[in-house]
């Protein structure tokens, strides 16, 4: 992640620390992935992250979005998280997806 800029860097960080604590054990992965992983990002660029949850519902999508937004205002950058639970992002159809290719391919693990 050494191409972020450092602005970026500690909001990729923060998100991913709140995350585990806010969601402990039901936090399974998550990947930073699009421009920002691809260093092909500019000024007006999103930080793309993936997060699967071994559970999903509302609670989680909520508590997700709303660290996503803290965040977001904090360091003014504009956080856009994509959630999956484990079995949506698994499902035998999804790895056909060019999503979850691209996920697998370029994302970054944190």
């Amino acid at each position: 992640m050494g191409h972020l800029s450092e602005k970026d860097y500690l909001a990729v960080s923060k998100f991913s620390r709140s995350l585990r604590e806010a969601l402990e054990g039901n936090l399974e992965e998550i990947r930073l992935f699009g421009s920002k992983a691809r260093s092909d990002d500019n000024w007006e660029s999103d930080i793309d992250f993936l997060v699967i949850v071994k559970h999903r519902n509302a609670k989680v999508d909520d508590q997700i979005l709303d660290i996503a937004f803290e965040i977001s205002l904090d360091f003014d950058v504009f956080i856009s998280p994509v959630v999956f639970s484990h079995d949506e992002y698994f499902a035998p159809l999804a790895r056909y997806t060019l999503f979850f290719q691209n996920t697998q391919r370029e994302g970054i693990p944190l």
